[in-house]
């Protein structure tokens, strides 16, 4: 199976660095105890070193619109050992609500679902975290890739509701985008999510390292969850906003960026990869190779002119045709997709 091995290194080298950072601070507690240097004050920092190099997560948030290939990015860069997509990755909605992959050794392999009721209770997602009953747990069976598979498309479930309640659940606006798409039963009811958040526990190596992975699906799930905006987005190590090539940048691609993402200053910006996926949309065999890597440079340099950032930070890629071709070891198509460029660029980026 083909596998772009940088990320992982360099994964693994971190990992590494933090538990030789780990066993130095001890070594250095221990002598200090030897010494009769240490008091108080000297042991409860140390904790607090310790218990920091243990819980540090590296955090990479995926940002954008319905039908950009957001998922099945996610399963091309971090899943494509399990042969078949994992997060749900078909024409149309696909994750529904903001997901959290990560691993907790604390808890069994797992989705966690809570649901969308929850917005008529006075609390954040944070502070449902600490209350079990109020979430829906579903193991996942790691035997079987099929299974796992079934379960983690629950993301992706919608329900029939009264407009006037999925008003009151901050989820109906008649001037939204995302609204308008939805499929409308009668003028009085609506499909909404049925989920308000996911926390997806899963022992993978790049998550057990402390990766993890925010799936945010565009502006309707932003704009009706503040936390995301004020505390999960700003604090990402990378932020990855996907566009399709197909489309280009809509006017909904434009309002996540520029309401949420952009920043004023050029240091913000400078944090943000933007994804110009669907390349193979682009591919046509009437037209050389070099007509078509001039036709994704002309867009990659369009969408950086739109978005105010160096075309440096613009990666054209094909997420599909790169998880089809490391599933079927295809080292040329895998080079034709760019992904690798891009999981080069993810790593050079967030390690540091």
């Amino acid at each position: 199976m083909v596998q772009s091995r940088d990320l992982a290194v360099r994964f693994e080298a971190y990992a590494d660095w933090r538990r030789r950072l780990s066993t130095a601070i001890s070594s250095l507690h221990e002598w200090l105890n030897e010494q009769d240097l240490a008091d108080a004050q000297v042991d409860m920092k140390v904790q607090q070193l310790l218990e920091r190099l243990h819980q540090d997560k590296l955090v990479v948030a995926f940002v954008a619109e319905f039908s950009r290939g957001k998922s099945e990015l996610i399963n091309a860069i971090f899943f494509s050992e399990f042969g078949q997509r994992l997060l749900p990755s078909s024409a149309g909605r696909t994750t529904m609500c903001p997901t959290e992959l990560l691993y907790d050794a604390g808890r069994p392999p797992s989705i966690r679902l809570l649901p969308i009721e929850t917005r008529l209770k006075d609390a954040t997602v944070a502070e449902f975290k600490n209350y079990a009953d109020e979430w829906m747990t579903i193991p996942l069976d790691l035997a079987s890739a099929e299974r796992m598979s079934e379960v983690l498309g629950r993301v992706s479930q919608v329900k029939t509701v009264p407009v006037e309640l999925a008003r009151k659940y901050g989820l109906f606006d008649e001037g939204d985008d995302l609204i308008a798409s939805l499929d409308r039963k009668d003028e009085g009811s609506i499909d909404i999510p049925c989920w308000r958040h996911a926390v997806i526990n899963f022992p993978h190596p790049l998550l057990q390292q402390g990766l993890v992975i925010l799936d945010t699906p565009g502006l309707n799930a932003i704009g009706t969850e503040p936390e995301l905006t004020l505390s999960h987005l700003p604090h990402a190590h990378a932020l990855l906003f996907i566009l399709s090539a197909d489309a280009g940048v809509t006017k909904s691609d434009l309002e996540v960026w520029n309401d949420y993402l952009a920043g004023e200053d050029a240091a913000t910006k400078a944090g943000r990869i933007v994804i110009l996926n669907k390349i193979d949309g682009l591919w046509d065999e009437l037209r050389t190779s070099a007509e078509i890597e001039a036709e994704i440079d002309r867009q990659v340099k369009q969408t950086a002119q739109m978005l105010d950032v160096p075309a440096s930070q613009v990666y054209a890629v094909s997420a599909q045709k790169g998880l089809l071709a490391k599933v079927n070891g295809d080292d040329a198509l895998l080079a034709r997709s760019k992904l690798p460029q891009l999981e080069q660029a993810l790593s050079r980026k967030l390690i540091p």
